[in-house]
């Protein structure tokens, strides 16, 4: 075959299916996908039943020997990338993640083919305006990095299959003969990534599947902004796409020129959202289809990028995705603290900050452990970063002495030495960022805050700022990101002259924060929503029912959280109150191993047993490790010795593999999966030594929330291990035990991996 020719909604359909290796052999789909197969001499047109015309843009796919998926063993996640890309075209509602590496002269661009695990150098090439017209032409795959001038951009084949396209529109769709959906390997999965169940149509889910709370929220005008909070699996996301969607489509009904943005922390977020936004709207919205309304799903991130130019100035942010950003940012200051210790002056200078920062510098030099580095981390983002503090300038000189406010959560710096140390490791960690011209999450949102009160923004709000705002995932955005929101919205105002309240509809939940820095304590009432955000006064809704696990898991989780170290936020702060609507389950347990080696046996041939035997396959098991230094070391033994029986999910971007995971388990974070659900999940290390008794409660708060989102990720078995070469279990365990909602099993004897 030559091409695969789709259109750009038969493109982002794909996105809902399960792919296997023998689908891009033929590209037979089932009767169900709603797509219609024409195949016209040597090209395979993939188009909507209900397509009548040829004037509308198409992606045209090469599929020969330097075809696109070329190599057999990415076939399916390069088309998750092609997929994404076709987005960031089409809908203009998504940017092409900076760690693809996009480079791009005139109408052409290309980049990375799939992650750098699976093969890096590799890159898939585009033609986003072939022979001037509005299709996508993905012409080419180099296993290297090549000029555009020295590949061949095959013209005939678009010729070709644009040629063809008429043929294929007429053709008469006829159902394909009986054999079985998973013969075309190819089947509409039975759940999208991220847990929704398909099937319900938007009006079924607002009549007869929302609580009478999460329906209270879809009804909210537009008069001011709204918060909704609840705890994890309490359907806070759905509520915010069904409202998105609902009133995108009233608006478009009632032709209402609005522009609609929902933004989000991280791209498997933005994944999540677009999936199950796709799988409601029936009039195409999502597809950029709409006469009068226009939607966008981005990160926050992404769209500080747009508004920038960063590319007009070669200048890249570390990373579009805000974990993936923040990741990277530990590494850079890990760093600059090891150049610290290496200088001679500087280790003689600062020999003498206080002892227990002193010994967490050593340990962090040693890559021992990582405490003052996360630490470090929250100080960059919460004061220097926040606040444009740099050494040697006035602003330093009174940060050093004292005189700067600062969160009474951020690590403790007593003395001027110490607060001197903190400024010269962010001299040299913004010195890192220099010579790799780039800039920090935290430096973009700081300017992108600054862009947003310049005249240049004053101009252009009315075209380019957003009519209503939705915002997922509020726990994570920092306080200066979270001030950035109101920002956004286009001025409007009412009769007698006074600003309309800003609509932005928020949904949160404090305690799956795996940091501090949504907090700010500058502000006298405590307020998460004080004047600086322009959110005060935000509207809320509790919910409390829980769909995604048992009443075992929620009564665990109840008294999990009672271990979380009191924040001064009491309205913010409630106890947990989760209701499970799901049927009775096992009790979660915990099990202490011996050591390391022990437990990352036992427990990983257990996940490969369950993921083999379970409905649904892996992507139904999980192994999620609560410490990150165990996670990295984990990830080298698992590619060797569960090779081909796991999936490691090590960021937030989407992932095709997750999919396509077959019987093998997931391995990751309890960060990285936030908002996937599982069946079976085993928390690994659980250990007193990820945050002991003496650490801070900022630490503690942090190692908690670690703990609570791992959980809570698991529907119906909850396994939880820790190790007692790493302190044996944390006594954040101990309410959960004395109140037998947790289960303390004994080891089980290790078996000999069969090889």
């Amino acid at each position: 075959m030559k091409a695969l020719v789709l259109t750009p909604k038969t493109l982002f359909r794909l996105s809902q299916f399960s792919i296997e290796g023998d689908w891009f052999k033929e590209f037979g789909l089932p009767d169900e996908t709603g797509i219609k197969r024409v195949v016209v001499g040597a090209i395979v047109y993939l188009l909507e039943r209900e397509l009548e015309t040829d004037d509308t843009p198409i992606v045209v796919l090469n599929l020969g020997v330097d075809g696109l998926f070329s190599d057999e063993a990415t076939r399916g996640a390069t088309l998750e990338r092609i997929i994404t890309t076709g987005r960031s075209i089409f809908t203009d509602s998504v940017s092409i993640p900076t760690g693809w590496k996009k480079h791009h002269e005139g109408s052409l661009f290309s980049m990375l083919a799939t992650s750098r695990n699976l093969g890096w150098r590799a890159r898939i090439h585009f033609d986003m305006n072939p022979r001037g017209s509005k299709d996508l032409f993905g012409f080419a795959r180099t296993t290297d990095t090549v000029p555009f001038g020295d590949i061949d951009r095959h013209l005939e084949i678009y010729d070709e299959a644009r040629a063809h396209l008429v043929d294929a529109v007429l053709s008469v769709y006829e159902p394909a003969p009986a054999p079985a959906s998973s013969g075309l390997g190819i089947t509409l999965s039975q759940r999208l990534p991220q847990g929704f169940v398909q099937g319900a149509t938007l009006d079924q889910w607002y009549k007869s599947k929302l609580t009478s709370e999460q329906r209270s929220f879809v009804d909210k005008p537009h008069d001011g902004p709204v918060r909704l909070r609840g705890s994890a699996g309490t359907g806070k996301t759905i509520s915010l796409v069904i409202k998105f969607l609902r009133d995108a489509i009233g608006a478009e009904n009632d032709g209402r020129a609005v522009k609609f943005g929902f933004l989000t922390h991280s791209f498997a977020s933005v994944d999540l959202v677009t999936s199950i936004g796709e799988s409601l709207d029936r009039q195409g919205l999502f597809y950029g289809t709409g006469k009068n309304v226009k939607l966008e799903v981005r990160t926050l991130y992404d769209l500080a990028h747009k508004n920038l130019n960063f590319e007009l100035d070669q200048l890249d942010p570390l990373s579009l995705d805000g974990r993936e950003g923040r990741r990277l940012q530990l590494e850079l200051i890990e760093s600059a603290l090891a150049e610290v210790a290496k200088s001679a002056v500087a280790s003689a200078r600062f020999q003498t900050i206080t002892p227990a920062i002193k010994e967490r510098w050593d340990e962090a030099v040693a890559k021992a452990n990582k405490r003052l580095v996360v630490e470090i981390m929250n100080e960059f983002a919460s004061v220097l970063d926040a606040e444009g503090i740099r050494s040697g300038e006035e602003k330093g000189e009174r940060y050093a002495k004292g005189t700067t406010a600062r969160p009474a959560w951020l690590m403790d710096l007593p003395t001027e030495l110490d607060r001197r140390f903190i400024l010269d490791v962010h001299k040299r960690y913004r010195k890192y960022l220099g010579d790799m011209n780039t800039l920090s999450v935290d430096q973009m949102i700081g300017d992108f805050d600054s862009f947003l009160d310049s005249n240049r923004w004053d101009r252009i709000r009315n075209r380019e700022g957003y009519d209503v705002l939705f915002v997922d995932e509020l726990h994570l955005f920092t306080s200066v990101e979270r001030q950035t929101l109101h920002k956004l919205i286009k001025p409007s105002f009412e009769d007698g002259g006074r600003p309309r309240r800003p609509p932005i509809f928020m949904a949160y939940d404090l305690k799956q924060s795996p940091r501090d820095t949504f907090a700010d304590y500058w502000e006298g009432d405590h307020n998460l929503f004080g004047v600086s955000t322009g959110l005060q006064g935000a509207d809320l809704i509790k919910l409390e029912t829980v769909f995604r696990y048992t009443p075992q898991i929620a009564e665990f989780l109840a008294d999990l959280d009672a271990s979380f170290p009191a924040i001064n936020i009491p309205e913010e702060w409630d106890a947990y109150c989760g209701k499970a609507e799901l049927g009775n389950g096992e009790r979660p347990t915990l099990t202490v191993f011996t050591d390391e080696v022990t437990l990352f046996s036992t427990v990983f041939n257990a996940a490969q047993a369950i993921a083999r035997s379970t409905p649904g396959g892996g992507r139904r098991v999980a192994v999620l490790c609560a410490s990150e230094e165990q996670f990295d070391k984990y990830l080298v033994a698992a590619a060797g010795q569960f090779a081909g029986n796991h999936i490691a999910i090590t960021s937030r971007e989407p992932s095709s593999q997750l999919r396509h995971a077959g019987k093998r388990f997931v391995f990751s974070m309890p960060e990285y999966v936030a908002g996937l659900q599982f069946d079976t999940v085993f928390l690994i290390h659980v250990d007193a030594s990820e945050a002991p008794l003496d650490s801070s409660s900022g630490m503690r708060r942090r190692f908690v929330s670690n703990i609570y989102l791992g959980a809570s990720r698991a529907e119906n078995t909850l396994n939880l291990i820790a190790c007692l070469s790493r302190g044996g279990k944390s006594d954040i365990l101990d309410i959960a035990l004395e109140r037998h909602s947790l289960a303390e099993l004994a080891p089980p004897v290790p078996k000999t991996r069969r090889t």
